[in-house]
Parts: C-alpha cells; sequence; structure tokens
C-alpha cells in the first residue's frame, strides 16, 4: 500500500494538517518506496528554489494547469501500480539541478543507500571555527519539532594517541523546514575527527548512517582526508563498528602507503577473510612491503606511530627480531608516547614475577609516562596484594581518567575491592560516590549508537550490583539494618533473577528464608537459561519452599514485567533479501508471520556475533524450540570464511541493499528485534538476553 503523489507532495511541503500529517509520517516509516519518493520531491524543491530565474508572466502556466488543481482532503492508501507523473515541465526545468544534486548524494552516501531515502547529515566547518549541522531525513523523526545530534570528537595529542579520551558535545538542531533541520556547534580548534548520530529529544529512536555515524573528516588543500584524521577514524570505528574500521584500514593503506600502522590495520582486521589459496601469496606481499617500511624507517626519522605500527606489522607477520627491534627504538627516541607504555606493560605482564615486583615495574612505568591503561593494570595487581595503601594509590589514578572507564567497568571495579575485606573501606567510598552519581544519558557517558532506554536499564542493573556489594560491606561489618537495607534497594533497582538469586542467598544466610523463598521463585520463573547459573554456591531449597499459588504469581508479575512497553510497530514484510546461497526472498517468508514470534539477529558481518551471545542462543535453543520461537539471522555481510563461523544454528541471510535495516529500524551494526505472530515489531534491542525473555514472555 502506497501513498498517492499529490498527498506526498503536501507532506513534503509541509501544508498537511497534523493529524493528515502523523499518519503519512508513520507510513512513511514502513514504506521505503513512499521515503523514497519524498526525498525526491524535496530535492526537486530544493533545486527549483536554488535556481535563479526571471519572474514569468503572469499567464504563464494559463495553458498548463487551465483549471485550479484540487486539495486533497484525506490520505488515500491504496496499491498503486507505478504510473507516469505529469510532472514533465517540471522536470524540464529542473533535470540539471535534480542531476547534479543525485550525483552529488550518491558520492556522499553510496548508490546503494541514495536510492533507499536514507537520511543524511552534513558537518561543515564554518567561519571562526563553528561546525555546521544540516540533518535530511525521512525517517520518523521528520514529523519532530526538533531533533538532537550527539558528537565525539578527537584532537591529536603528541604524547597520547591510542589512550586519546576524545570529547563529547551535543546540539538540538531545530527544524526549519519539513524533513530539514540545522544547528551550529564550537568545537575546539584542532580537531581532525568528529562522529555524529542523531536521535529524538527522548533518546527513543536513533538515526546512522546505515550503522555507520556521521562523520567530520579534516581534509587537505585537495580535499583529501589528513593522516590524523584517518587514524583517530580508524581509532573510533575500531570502537564503534569493526567492519567499518576494516574498510577505513583498507582505503587509509591505500591513501598513505608508506604507513605502516595503516597496513597493520588492514592485515590484523581482514585476517579472517583470507582463504589457504591466497594466504601465501598474501602474506609474501606484506612481507615484501614489512622490509620497505624497515629500510626507510632506518634511513628516516619516524615519528612513534610509524614506529608502533613498525613493530606491530613486523609482530603479526612473525618477524620478532623486526618487532623487538622497533620496540627498543620507540622506548629509546620516545620514553613518554603511551605506545612506549603499552608496549612497556606487554613485556611486564608475562614476567614470573611477584605481585609487588610487577607493581613496582607498573610504578615506575607510571612515573615515567602516566597513562590511563597503567593505571588499570595497577589496580588490577592492587586487589591481590590487598594492601589499603597500595590499592588506594591506584585508584585514585584510575579514577582521574575516564578513558576505558563505564558504568559496568566501574562497577567491576566495586566488586574486586569487596572480595578482599582488608579493601572494605575503599569499597564502601567507592561504592557510595557511584551511588550519588546522576549518570546523565544525554552526556557522554552513553554510547552514541545506545538508545536511553538500553542506558536506563544498564545504569539500573549497575546500581542494583552496588547495592549487593555494599550489603555484603554492612553485614560483614555486623551492620544487619543497613545490610538489609542494601539488599532491598538492589532488589527495587532492577529487575534481575541474577540480582534475586544473589539477594535470596543473602537473606537465607540471615535466616530470612520467607523472602528468600519468594525471591527464589522470581528467579525460577524467568523463561531464560542464563549462561552461568544464578546460584554459584549448592543449590538451596529453602524451608519455606514457594508453592504452585506463589510461583504462579510470580509468573504473572514476571510477564506483566517483560511485556511492560513493549513497542507496536507496523513492519514492511515484502523487502528483499538474499539466501547464503544467492537465492531471493523476502523477511516475510524468512520470517514466517502467523507461524509463531520471531527472534532477528541483525549484523554487519556474520562473525560480529560475540561468544557469549552464540553460547546464550545456543543454551536456549531447545526452549525457543518447544515455545515455537523461529529464529533468523540477517547480515549486510556474507560470512567471509564462507565455513559459518559465527556458530549460530540459524540459516544466514543477506541483507546487501540495506532493505531489511529500514524496516526494522535499525541503527547498531549488531542489534536484535523480536516480531510476534502478526509480524508487528515488538521489540529492537541492544542485548539478547532481553530480546530472548521477551520472544519467550509472547508464546505464553
Amino acid at each position: 500500500m502506497h501513498i498517492d503523489y499529490s498527498t506526498l507532495s503536501a507532506f513534503a511541503d509541509g501544508d498537511l494538517d497534523p493529524t493528515l500529517s502523523e499518519a503519512v509520517s508513520a507510513h512513511l516509516h514502513v514504506c521505503a518506496r513512499c521515503r523514497a519518493e519524498v526525498q525526491f520531491i524535496r530535492s526537486l524543491g530544493d533545486g527549483l528554489r536554488a535556481l535563479q530565474s526571471p519572474l514569468a508572466p503572469r499567464d504563464a502556466c494559463d495553458g498548463i494547469w487551465p483549471e485550479e488543481r484540487e486539495a486533497v482532503p484525506t490520505l488515500r492508501l491504496r496499491l498503486k501500480r507505478r504510473q507516469p507523473v505529469r510532472r514533465g515541465l517540471l522536470l524540464a526545468l529542473a533535470a540539471s539541478v535534480v542531476a547534479l544534486m543525485a550525483a552529488g548524494l550518491v558520492l556522499t552516501v553510496g548508490a546503494d543507500r541514495a536510492m533507499a531515502g536514507s537520511s543524511t547529515l552534513t558537518l561543515e566547518r564554518a567561519e571562526g571555527g563553528a561546525m555546521t549541522l544540516r540533518y535530511v531525513t525521512v525517517s520518523p523523526l521528520a514529523a519532530e519539532t526538533s531533533v538532537r545530534a550527539r558528537i565525539r570528537y578527537w584532537i591529536p595529542d603528541p604524547v597520547r594517541f591510542s589512550q586519546n579520551e576524545g570529547g563529547f558535545s551535543e546540539i538540538e538542531l531545530s527544524r526549519e523546514a519539513p524533513g530539514r533541520f540545522d544547528g551550529i556547534v564550537d568545537l575546539p580548534p584542532g580537531t581532525v575527527y568528529a562522529a555524529a548520530a542523531v536521535e529524538d529529544l527522548g533518546g527513543t529512536y536513533l538515526d546512522s548512517d546505515f550503522g555507520r555515524f556521521w562523520e567530520y573528516v579534516e581534509t587537505d588543500a585537495e580535499g583529501r582526508p589528513t593522516l590524523e584524521a584517518r587514524r583517530y577514524q580508524i581509532l573510533a570505528a575500531l570502537e564503534f563498528n569493526v567492519p567499518r574500521a576494516a574498510l577505513l584500514a583498507e582505503e587509509a593503506a591505500s591513501e598513505f602507503p608508506e604507513q605502516p600502522l595503516f597496513s597493520f590495520w588492514r592485515l590484523f582486521l581482514n585476517a579472517t577473510a583470507f582463504t589457504e589459496v591466497t594466504s601465501d601469496s598474501l602474506l609474501a606481499t606484506h612481507a615484501a612491503r614489512l622490509e620497505v617500511f624497515d629500510r626507510t624507517a632506518r634511513e628516516g626519522d619516524p615519528g612513534p606511530a610509524e614506529i608502533d605500527g613498525l613493530s606491530r606489522y613486523a609482530r603479526l607477520l612473525g618477524r620478532t627480531d623486526l618487532a623487538d627491534y622497533w620496540w627498543d627504538e620507540l622506548g629509546a627516541r620516545y620514553p613518554r608516547h603511551d605506545a612506549t607504555a603499552q608496549v612497556n606493560l606487554q613485556r611486564i605482564l608475562p614476567l614470573e614475577a611477584s605481585t609487588s615486583e610487577k607493581l613496582e615495574a607498573l610504578e615506575a612505568d607510571w612515573v615515567r609516562v602516566g597513562v590511563p591503561i597503567t593505571a588499570q593494570l595497577g589496580l588490577r595487581y592492587s586487589y591481590e596484594l590487598a594492601d589499603p595503601r597500595v590499592t588506594e594509590r591506584w585508584l585514585t589514578r584510575h579514577e582521574a581518567s575516564s578513558w576505558g572507564r563505564d558504568l559496568s567497568s566501574d562497577t567491576e571495579v566495586a566488586r574486586r575491592l569487596v572480595d578482599a575485606p582488608t579493601l572494605w573501606t575503599l569499597a564502601e567510598r567507592w561504592i557510595l560516590d557511584r551511588l550519588s552519581l546522576s549518570y546523565d544519558w544525554v552526556g557522554p557517558a552513553r554510547r552514541l549508537d545506545q538508545s536511553r532506554s538500553n542506558f536506563d536499564v544498564e545504569a539500573r542493573q549497575n546500581r542494583a550490583y552496588l547495592y549487593l556489594y555494599l550489603a555484603r560491606i554492612r553485614l560483614g561489618q555486623g551492620d544487619v539494618v543497613g545490610g538489609v537495607d542494601a539488599l532491598e534497594r538492589s532488589v527495587k533497582e532492577a529487575w534481575n533473577p541474577a540480582v534475586f538469586a544473589r539477594a535470596a542467598e543473602i537473606h537465607r544466610s540471615l535466616g530470612a528464608h520467607v523472602r528468600a523463598a519468594q525471591l527464589l521463585s522470581l528467579v525460577q520463573v524467568d523463561p531464560v537459561v542464563p549462561l552461568e547459573p544464578y546460584l554459584p554456591s549448592a543449590a538451596y531449597v529453602p524451608p519455606h519452599s514457594p508453592a504452585d499459588t506463589d510461583l504462579a504469581t510470580a509468573r504473572a508479575a514476571m510477564q506483566e514485567r517483560i511485556v511492560a512497553g513493549l513497542l507496536d510497530e507496523l513492519v514492511t514484510l515484502n523487502v528483499s533479501l538474499r539466501t547464503e546461497a544467492g537465492d531471493e526472498t523476502t523477511l516475510r517468508q524468512a520470517a514466517g508471520p502467523g507461524r509463531g514470534v520471531t527472534l532477528i539477529i541483525y549484523t554487519m558481518r556474520p562473525d560480529l556475533a560475540p561468544g557469549d551471545a552464540v553460547g546464550l542462543l545456543d543454551l536456549n535453543s531447545e526452549r525457543l524450540g518447544s515455545a515455537g520461537v523461529r529464529t533468523v539471522f540477517i547480515s549486510q555481510q556474507p560470512d567471509p570464511s564462507q565455513e559459518g563461523s559465527h556458530g549460530i544454528d540459524s540459516e544466514l541471510h543477506i541483507d546487501p541493499d540495506y532493505q531489511v535495516w529500514e524496516a526494522l529500524g535499525a541503527w547498531r551494526s549488531l542489534q536484535y528485534f523480536v516480531l510476534d505472530r502478526s509480524g508487528r515489531l515488538r521489540h529492537r534491542g541492544e542485548g539478547l538476553e532481553t530480546a530472548l525473555r521477551i520472544s519467550l514472555a509472547l508464546t505464553m
């Protein structure tokens, strides 16, 4: 079903009444063809407005439109065949403009995505160093009065490269025309690379450039990316989108053939694609290139990034002699660079030395360079020593930098501190400081590709564990009232069976068997089989085991909690897919609505599915099968190994034209979706466990 041209045209011009405009916007969310039509209409209008033309005579259009055109009173959704629209005169007048604009769009985002009617965000330097942003979209965000752009940016640091934290900024973009939003943000001078994502002001719907982020890349006078811009672009991609990083490494190695770091990244990130037939010749080519790099570096004055890249490249190719030589050169020439610190750490960690001796070596390294990764490793070894003075010193250093830290890593620090009673004072202070923080979901604590709902769930789960650890400390110190209070706060903070199980175990140790049985009933009715047992100790059967009625109550509560707030979106199921064998199919045929609930795992590359996700899926395969849940695995690229290395027991489908991506409203390089029996989208998320729980709950 598609909307007629006149209604789409009125929508593109902002001439529809609000109710009708909302209906059209909802339809555009699920219809790629109508989105492409609106994109065309807007491009055409922008092109015409840009033309410098004299005013036409008053009677110029009398022979073209002798009668006044009808207004469009209602939204007409009907199945239609593509008919030639009478816009010949307009097309003739604007043909050159549209051709130029279309060519520009294709060059900017690629032919496949331009034809799909994707959103675009341009980031350009303006006078005075400010950055202008223009967001054009036919996504559901087009109906918003304003949207938010969240931006991470990088400025070269002469001492730190791989441990450069990057900056963060966010800005609200105002709607200047239907589907077009503008804004200006001040980024610091020296910014060479920036990545941005767009979302509604509630952080519930994100838009990205097909799993990538929209980017600002510093260019030289000839319009080519600068060396520093490419370096930080790849570092950012390694964090957010590994397939993207592999492609960028290919481009950078071609643009800067004299840079060994790009050759290292290219070989390292694409190693899984090598076959036995090509590997020997390919490795011979890389070995010859390594010899050139080595000779050039010995004859010249390479910088720290070049030496670091050369040593990594040599080690990857098995030339440990060259790798060790350039490691020594790196430390001698650039003793305070973070690459030198990482080399030193790689030499310290394998040592057959005591914990105290390793901490002494790390202390010397910290005094010399003082980079965040040294503080992280020093803190990790200090747990083993369990000396409060030593641990406090490393904890202070670790806390001073946000590099490599997030909510989960801070919670893990608390867990390790609590494991050593001599560190409980430090642990309690660390936990209370974390609990007092108000994590700003708009700010840098949330990843660019993370929705607010996922961030909130993650934050609540981490707070729940922090309260659990606090309960352990207080109970261990004899403060039963404070311990039980922290325990109940952990249960209320997050609806998490793992938290329930641990809280039940503590209640059992206190003799509170009724409360323990209540919590265990919630654990027992959880539909998902966890990767690890919720209770690591021997199975516990409390004196007051939950009765059938208690389990029924818990099951109803669990069901209500799981299905609360689910999506209910229409999905275009007739979009095209290909099987791994190359046969044409559709999302409807792959998902099979009407036959049961469908769990969709969507990834940019098959081997991106993490091992714990594969393991969790395997553990729950029997339950999924018994409940009639169908698992569909979709990737934008074929399996690079051609051997099913992804490990998921499901036929792989390929989405080369991003049609399923758009139909599902995806935005991440790995994402999970759940369709109900009727084919409606009920969940779009970032964690497999939640998707499994929803899939199974929808069958009950």
